[in-house]
């Protein structure tokens, strides 16, 4: 369902979508007719073309089933990025079958399908604005949140490197049930420090620090998104030392809180 809520978003964008499935023809008809899909949804009878990208779960045998379902022939789940001449330019695959990358984190890269504003806040030294790649989210997703952070006139704020600075560093702390991902830096630039002699990694420009966070698949992470009203509330800190060209300033916490809907799981 997170796709098929992207897919006007992802036409306007030029982008293509199609899924394949190892269900035969009238499987995938009646999931596509009970769900609204529009995008094309392609069967792979035999699963050819998954063992081909060789990407065939070899892990399910072919005695093995849940219920009256089949699954030997199903394939680890993941998405391929392919440019109009056909080139795999990426691909995105979770160590677990459950998760996924979302549509919106997959493109975040070329600025697009961001979620509305969600938050602004400034001390002295930076403003800050929070958004995230997706406002709607379930147990599985993983998915990104952005701190967009703007040094102000004449400040600047270290990057990661080799000096003793307090760098800007984001960290989540609730909810504990949330997997965080390493961090994601952009290039910074080099600022020389005359009377020190020091030449030292800096952001002097806004820039996007980016946390991909993953909600794990379980029985109470599940209940809590089938919850009526209940919302999922993502709270942290950014932490900065913020200097001008005359002074270095104490180093400063901004707490962050991001506010997202849950979308229930489809069975």
């Amino acid at each position: 369902m997170e796709l098929q809520s992207r897919y006007d978003a992802l036409q306007s964008e030029g982008i293509g979508l199609a899924v394949i499935f190892y269900d035969d023809q009238n499987a995938i008809q009646a999931f596509t007719e009970k769900w609204g899909i529009q995008f094309p949804v392609l069967s792979d009878v035999g699963s050819k073309v998954i063992k081909t990208y060789d990407i065939h779960n070899r892990e399910v045998t072919p005695d093995t089933a849940f219920g009256d379902i089949r699954l030997y022939g199903i394939p680890y789940p993941g998405t391929f990025v392919v440019d109009r001449e056909r080139h795999v330019v990426s691909r995105f695959f979770e160590k677990r079958y459950q998760e996924r990358v979302t549509t919106a984190s997959m493109l975040r890269r070329s600025g697009a399908l961001l979620s509305p504003f969600q938050a602004h806040s400034e001390t002295s030294h930076i403003s800050v604005t929070l958004s995230a790649s997706d406002d709607i989210v379930a147990p599985g997703n993983r998915f990104s949140l952005i701190v967009t952070v703007s040094p102000k006139s004449n400040m600047h704020v270290y990057a990661p490197g080799d000096h003793s600075y307090r760098i800007v560093r984001l960290s989540i702390d609730k909810p504990e049930f949330l997997r965080i991902h390493e961090s994601v830096y952009p290039s910074s630039e080099i600022y020389y420090y005359e009377p020190l002699d020091e030449s030292v990694p800096v952001y002097q420009q806004p820039f996007d620090l980016v946390q991909e966070v993953t909600i794990p698949m379980n029985d109470d992470v599940t209940k809590l998104a089938s919850t009526p009203g209940e919302s999922l509330i993502i709270e942290g800190t950014l932490e900065y030392q913020a200097c001008d060209d005359e002074v270095c300033y104490l180093p400063t916490q901004i707490p962050l809180s991001w506010n997202l809907s849950w979308r229930p799981l489809v069975q």
